[in-house]
């Protein structure tokens, strides 16, 4: 902004010159934009809403699949079916209640008919109300979001980041936001690491904790949380976090242990056994070289908690002292890579992992134009005109894959550069080093080096 004053309008601004008002206000504007980006991607996904009994939409073709009004369907919870499921937990338990208390608002302010005896044309109706009202409560997470950015972000004492518009304008955002319901985890792990920047430590806990009682992988974020604080402050500060970290997701879980056990251990028990699936380097080269993995879950998990575990214990051998945002962004990103599946909702969590470790214009492009790409592709796949079932262009779609992890590979290689040598880090407060714990990086909200 004060490059952008020409002389016409009063010249530039002065060296000694205070910058004030909305002109220079970061938040506004973001706010604004966020808005206009969701409100394009609320129109974008409005052709896919099935509003007829026996209305057909082809969501893949469409390039606007959402799983909300197709879960509502498919799950029965316009019948009034629990979307923690019976056998085994259908949701995170945070996005189960989001969803309780979603269609009891649209019970009690739209009347939707929501019951036992609901006919399909019933169920549609609810399903479109249900979709309305989340995604106006998925809006308040990406405002949310777009906040704690600005707060985490590269910014002086005391003054918004101006670089919360990269993620208020991101065409992962616009891509990806209303896939399902991962807005909400991410949201929280955007809010807890606010906190933790700010040295609230107990806070932070509490708020990562319920992150990871709405998504599996802010249980990775809080690690690098607890590795970053340890190598930095001592385990003291570590346990200060990890505490109530603990304290807060069991709570959330035990009246659902108390009740079915084995539905919730079912639950995680799925996560970690996946199947190699749409996405991932491993599907792509099953497809390619039919090469397969047994138990591809479980072994691509043991493989990732050794790769981790010998990255950690290199920082403490080497007495290194990581950012926090670059420890998340290797732990996401590993992660990620790691998975026998990849959905193209993760893009959300790999956006906010890098905007907290390198939020540069060649990493940021790089990897807008992969995930979108992927957007796209995993579509066509699904549709059947990438496959070789249809004789289209299917080398399309494992280009995307193989292009995607690609950019992931090679941020995930830069930030660990970032972290071994710290000189190379623009990011890194230059009076952190490797050699010396600091704790002051923790109790004062300055740019997102101190996190």
């Amino acid at each position: 902004m004060k490059n952008a004053l020409l002389p016409g309008l009063g010249g530039p601004m002065g060296r000694h010159a205070n910058p004030r008002g909305i002109w220079f206000n970061p938040l506004p504007w973001a706010f604004l934009l966020a808005t206009a980006v969701f409100l394009v991607l609320f129109v974008r996904h409005v052709p896919c809403v099935q509003t007829t009994a026996h209305q057909q939409v082809d969501m893949y073709k469409l390039l606007c699949y959402t799983d909300i009004q197709s879960s509502w369907l498919g799950q029965g919870f316009g019948r009034g079916n629990s979307p923690l499921g019976s056998a085994t937990m259908l949701f995170a338990p945070l996005i189960a209640a989001a969803i309780l208390v979603t269609r009891k608002t649209a019970t009690v302010l739209f009347d939707a008919p929501i019951r036992r005896s609901a006919s399909l044309a019933d169920e549609v109706d609810s399903s479109v109300v249900f979709f309305g009202l989340t995604v106006l409560g998925l809006f308040v997470c990406f405002l949310i979001l777009v906040a704690c950015v600005a707060w985490l972000g590269r910014r002086r004492p005391g003054r918004p980041s101006w670089d919360a518009l990269i993620v208020a304008a991101s065409p992962v955002v616009l891509a990806v936001g209303l896939v399902n319901w991962d807005l909400v985890p991410v949201a929280f792990t955007a809010l807890g690491l606010v906190q933790v920047a700010r040295g609230r430590l107990l806070e932070a806990g509490i708020v990562l904790g319920l992150a990871a009682s709405a998504g599996t992988m802010p249980i990775g974020v809080i690690l690098a949380v607890l590795v970053s604080l340890g190598l930095r402050g001592g385990w003291r500060r570590a346990t200060a976090f990890i505490a109530p970290a603990l304290v807060t997701f069991f709570a959330v879980h035990l009246p659902l242990l108390l009740q079915n056990f084995d539905r919730v251990y079912l639950y995680y028990h799925g996560e970690i056994n996946k199947g190699t699936s749409y996405g991932s380097l491993w599907y792509v080269l099953e497809l390619m070289f039919g090469l397969q993995l047994r138990e591809s879950g479980p072994l691509l998990f043991v493989v990732l908690l050794l790769g981790l575990g010998a990255f950690i214990a290199y920082l403490y051998v080497a007495r290194k002292r990581p950012r926090v945002g670059s420890m998340v962004a290797v732990v996401v990103f590993a992660t990620l890579l790691m998975g026998p599946a990849f959905p193209p909702q993760s893009a959300l969590w790999l956006l906010l992992a890098l905007v907290l470790a390198r939020p540069y214009k060649p990493e940021l492009i790089a990897l807008s134009i992969t995930q979108v790409a992927y957007y796209i592709a995993i579509w066509g796949w699904l549709g059947g005109w990438l496959t070789t079932n249809q004789n289209g262009p299917f080398m399309l779609y494992w280009a995307a894959i193989l292009l995607h992890v690609a950019v992931e590979v090679w941020i995930l290689a830069e930030v660990v550069a970032d972290i071994v040598r710290p000189t190379r880090d623009p990011l890194r407060d230059p009076v952190l080093p490797d050699e010396k714990d600091y704790l002051a990086g923790f109790e004062r909200p300055t740019a997102a080096a101190t996190v």
